[in-house]
């Protein structure tokens, strides 16, 4: 019954295409009820043979995963090869892994002039966060090639116990605020979150002070931080990479053995 709702959803965005599209190359939807658009888009044939579209602004990225290049729908589901991602103004990155659902529909494909045109829908994801509807998405006359598009899901690894648990995200992301480093590492329905200054040195610093922070987050809520240890292992600004252990205790919870390694913009 879900997979006939998106289904029918697609074809309803064919419908009211013309709301979104403006006969330029383009990628463009609504997210919830606001309208995006890309100011540049790409796509890439990767050596699998699969397809990823990405289309960014000043402030926003929208990526999409198919497992081929082709004609047809693309269903986005548990266990499919088909995703999406959607990363906000503020950096958040919302994703359809491992729940999420939607549907890709690519309607023209020309070989001739390596260009490829369809519509596209989903749910996505903030883990344990929020949920964003992507509808009346438009993809228009874009080029694909060979090439590279940085997984937007992964500027580095992440890992800790959660009371005695194993905690490996499935999306690590790094937001930079200009004034501070927030380094998130999120599950389906649980993240944990480590702030430090943008300009942090190597050393060794109490949770929490000024200028460093943590919380941990599951469904039934945020716990912060209630003391706790950071230890920056390296931190190149120049290419901006940083690496670090913690461990730190909340009301209800105790993370341990955590460690990152990453890059952010």
């Amino acid at each position: 019954m879900k997979k006939f709702l998106f289904i029918l959803l697609a074809v309803l965005s064919i419908v009211s295409c013309e709301d979104v599209e403006d006969n330029q190359v383009a990628l463009q939807a609504k997210v919830d009820n606001r309208f995006y658009k890309s100011n540049d888009v790409k796509a890439v044939l990767n050596d699998n043979g699969s397809v990823t579209i990405q289309g960014v602004n000043d402030d926003e990225s929208l990526t999409i995963h198919i497992s081929r290049l082709g004609k047809g729908n693309f269903t986005i589901a548990e266990g499919r090869p088909n995703y999406a991602f959607y990363e906000d103004m503020g950096g958040n990155l919302y994703t359809t892994e491992p729940n999420g659902e939607g549907v890709i529909t690519i309607s023209e494909v020309n070989e001739t002039n390596k260009t490829l045109s369809g519509i596209f829908n989903f749910n996505a994801f903030l883990p344990g966060v929020d949920t964003i509807y992507v509808s009346k998405g438009v993809l228009h006359d874009v080029s694909y090639d060979d090439g590279i598009i940085v997984d937007p899901t992964n500027d580095g690894t992440f890992s800790a116990v959660v009371d005695g648990n194993t905690f490996l995200p499935i999306l690590v992301n790094v937001r930079n605020t200009g004034n501070t480093l927030i380094i998130t590492g999120s599950k389906a329905n649980s993240l944990i979150a480590i702030s430090v200054p943008a300009t942090v040195e190597v050393g060794v610093y109490t949770l929490p002070e000024t200028g460093f922070n943590a919380k941990y987050q599951d469904l039934i809520g945020t716990d912060n931080v209630t003391d706790g240890s950071l230890n920056i292992l390296e931190h190149d600004t120049t290419a901006k990479t940083i690496k670090g252990t913690f461990a730190f205790v909340t009301n209800r919870t105790e993370i341990t053995e955590g460690k990152f390694d990453v890059v952010y913009k």
